[in-house]
């Protein structure tokens, strides 16, 4: 799965009027079935996805935000997916996300079930339920990518319990540095304090975090800003591995830096998930 730093959530119920409101660069536009969408809109929505036209806004595919497959709106979603051959508006439908993921045996489902498509789309699964929390890397071992739905996860609790939700969200970002994925953050609910929104970002980095969620356009700049990993980032992992493969001692102290081992499976590990390919060099 692609490493997009922002993925920027539009209700499929209202995307006609949205369009205006799409970006291209570094965002990836999600077709939201799910939550935007309240359950007597569901129909309208899924009917609205056959007429949508996304030619003309530059993109070269888009993602899916389905409903769990234990819902009948879930297994329409499916459908409807199906009768369009795996395209919304004229491009490619690239990734699906699924919730409510407790195993990865579900993800099995879904790939499964998607299977028939003449370009299945990869899977992103949500880390949103206690289960998934505790089954994180079967379920990241089945998966291209994980996204964290705090707000659910939470829902499951008495109370938001700030070290259990740490847990959960230190446990999705270690089992997808584990499988080589993508892990998308959750997105913010704070619409108009972007100082407040940058400081969850850069939280989200530091956990291990390669990008996060949107519903507001306002959030776009400080999650591109905050998770795009730029040219000369990548060079500099380039250069760490050609100086370390170049230096026949193994180990060298330069002053600026130390070329040692763990560094360079470092530069390769990132070169590997950011060049576009799911599963890094170990």
């Amino acid at each position: 799965m692609k490493v997009d730093p922002c993925l920027f959530y539009v209700p499929a119920s209202r995307v006609d009027t949205l369009l205006k409101n799409v970006p291209r660069d570094a965002i990836a536009l999600v077709l939201d079935l799910e939550d935007s969408v309240p359950r007597h809109a569901k129909p309208t929505a899924r009917e609205r996805l056959a007429d949508t036209d996304l030619t003309g806004t530059g993109l070269t595919g888009v993602s899916l935000r389905i409903n769990s497959v234990e819902t009948p709106d879930g297994l329409l979603d499916l459908q409807t997916l199906h009768a369009l051959g795996g395209e919304i508006g004229g491009l490619p439908v690239r990734t699906v996300l699924v919730p409510k993921i407790a195993a990865g045996r579900d993800v099995a489902i879904y790939r499964s079930l998607l299977s028939r498509l003449p370009d299945p789309p990869e899977i992103c699964s949500f880390i949103e339920t206690v289960d998934a929390v505790e089954n994180a890397f079967d379920i990241a071992a089945a998966s291209d990518g994980l996204c964290f739905g705090q707000a659910d996860l939470a829902a499951e609790m008495w109370a938001p319990d700030a070290s259990y939700l740490a847990h959960a969200r230190a446990r999705l970002c270690v089992a997808a540095s584990r499988y080589g994925l993508p892990a998308i953050d959750t997105n913010s609910f704070e619409l108009w304090d972007m100082d407040a929104v940058r400081a969850q970002c850069e939280a989200a980095k530091q956990c291990g975090f390669t990008g996060k969620a949107a519903i507001h356009p306002r959030h776009l700049v400080p999650i591109v800003e905050t998770f795009t990993v730029g040219p000369e980032e990548l060079d500099a992992f380039r250069q760490t591995i050609k100086d370390y493969e170049s230096d026949e001692r193994g180990f060298a102290v330069a002053k600026d830096r130390v070329l040692a081992p763990p560094f360079v499976l470092k530069a390769r590990r990132m070169l590997a998930l950011h060049d576009g390919h799911t599963r890094p060099i170990r």
